[in-house]
């Protein structure tokens, strides 16, 4: 999502937004609540206070936010300094306004009132200054942990086993003098699947995702051989949203890790099985493996740091929105998630 989406005049959030002009709306209201309980001396003058406040405060607000949302729609501050000087313009205005008003109709000697103009326009300078100031910390805040998580996925997605690669290079060596046709498909698949990982893109699609882990199980088909290898896709190819945006790298490392662990030790093999389907407002996927044999109990160190890899990216991409279950029976390991659609 772009910037202009999501802020106003640059660090201001979006304050077009119905949600948040309505917490805007009750916050200059509990102002108004405060500053007629500071002024009243009784219950009914604190009544009365908090009407000609509220009315006050609530008209420069909502004003004031309508304006700055129609500014930010023509108009991008190139600095903060410019956003700040227009909110605090745009405030100026409509505390003057409302002022003059308020001196001609609701003040007991009508006229004009030079001190309660400076007055009521350093009382809301301050009051938007201090807002302001408030709005560019979280900004910097927001932006810093950003670049943080940013940070944190690039480098958990960089932790791919370089085993894959040494492996394929060594399978398309034997095949080039004993089948070229393979041998050069095979080199092709690698070539895509080595492009992916260098991908920078936070979102591919759920279609290339499947081709990209297609293309790998195709790699290590050659490696093992079928005999080791079967594959078994379950899945409704009438109903997945193949053009639905996922996280990248999300598929493919769980196939290879149930090759890894759970295959690949056994000297028979086994059947992998990988499942999606389509649950409504989420996507869900499995990967099943046979359990290998308890002489490979060295490789379930490596096996758990590879889960929690993937569940440290769900929760960085998704947050509370995706999940990730390990279920282990007495034949069978099986790791499923669940992502939102976007």
């Amino acid at each position: 999502m772009s910037m202009s989406n999501t802020k106003t005049l640059g660090y201001l959030p979006n304050l077009c937004v119905p949600a948040l002009l309505l917490r805007t709306l009750m916050a200059t209201e509990l102002f108004a609540f405060v500053l007629a309980l500071g002024v009243s001396q009784s219950f009914q003058d604190f009544l009365g206070a908090l009407g000609l406040h509220s009315i006050f405060i609530l008209w420069v607000a909502l004003a004031s936010v309508l304006s700055i949302c129609m500014i930010n729609r023509f108009y991008r501050a190139p600095s903060v300094r410019i956003a700040t000087l227009i909110v605090i313009s745009v405030v100026l205005v409509f505390t003057s306004i409302a002022t003059f008003i308020s001196m001609m109709l609701i003040r007991p000697d009508p006229g004009f009132d030079l001190l309660f103009l400076l007055r009521s326009l350093i009382i809301s300078s301050i009051i938007t200054l201090v807002i302001l100031r408030y709005f560019y910390v979280q900004s910097q805040w927001e932006a810093a942990a950003e670049a943080d998580s940013s940070a944190k996925y690039e480098a958990l997605q960089s932790r791919m086993r370089p085993h894959f690669l040494f492996n394929s290079l060594n399978t398309v060596a034997h095949l080039v003098h004993k089948d070229p046709d393979v041998a050069e498909e095979a080199i092709l698949d690698l070539a895509d699947i080595m492009r992916t990982t260098l991908d920078r893109r936070t979102r591919i699609t759920l279609k290339e995702e499947l081709d990209l882990t297609i293309r790998y199980l195709r790699m290590e088909g050659l490696r093992l051989g079928k005999r080791r290898l079967t594959v078994n896709w379950d899945m409704d190819r009438n109903s997945l949203p193949f053009d639905m945006p996922i996280l990248p790298l999300i598929l493919q490392p769980l196939v290879e890790n149930a090759i890894y662990h759970g295959i690949q030790p056994r000297k028979d093999g086994g059947t992998l099985t990988v499942s999606l389907y389509d649950a409504g407002e989420h996507l869900v996927v499995s990967v099943t493996n046979p359990l290998p044999p308890d002489t490979a109990n060295a490789h379930q160190k490596g096996n758990h740091i590879a889960q929690e890899n993937m569940r440290s990216r769900l929760k960085l991409a998704y947050g509370d929105r995706a999940n990730l279950k390990i279920q282990k029976t007495a034949q069978q390991y099986r790791v499923s998630f669940y992502i939102p659609k976007e």
